[in-house]
């Protein structure tokens, strides 16, 4: 089987691998971000005094709980966008392959021609999967701990109304 560096595989991607490296920068901020911001220690005591200060403690509270569940939601919009882009990746290379055979009699003749243009449109998808997967996972995880910090400022606004 060939392999191909990193560098070949940039290079067959084209100009969709920016796309795709934008969204795993962007991924791996967010991931970062959310990491650090929704601690136990920032998130409930920084709610639960706004709540304590606001004029409406309830709609206060459900702001919060929308601006932590809207934080998370980057995740899954990369998580959607990631395998398109890597999608798209392919049919445009899989165009470019077959246009390449169509334009040339020779070249038709010959499915090395074809089996490397597929190659390369798939590079895409590989690199689209790569960024969403982890993503999704991080999502899952960072949502379910958003649903926890929520519970919490939850719990801590039963006590102070108590």
């Amino acid at each position: 089987m060939n392999e191909i560096t990193f560098a070949q595989a940039w290079a067959y991607g084209g100009p969709l691998m920016w796309v795709l490296a934008f969204f795993s920068v962007a991924a791996l901020a967010a991931m970062l971000y959310l990491w650090y911001s929704q601690r136990r220690g920032i998130v409930v005591p920084d709610a639960l005094e706004a709540i304590r200060r606001a004029k409406d403690p309830a709609a206060e509270g459900a702001r919060i709980a929308e601006r932590l569940h809207s934080q998370t939601q980057w995740l899954a919009d990369i998580a959607a966008i990631a395998p398109l882009v890597g999608l798209l990746g392919t049919v445009l290379g899989m165009f470019d392959a077959f246009g390449g055979i169509a334009g040339d009699a020779s070249a038709a003749a010959k499915p090395v021609v074809l089996a490397q243009g597929v190659s390369k449109a798939i590079v895409t998808t590989i690199f689209g999967l790569a960024v969403a997967i982890p993503s999704l996972v991080a999502y899952a995880f960072f949502r379910r701990r958003t649903q926890r910090r929520v519970a919490e400022i939850e719990a801590g606004c039963d006590e102070v109304q108590s």
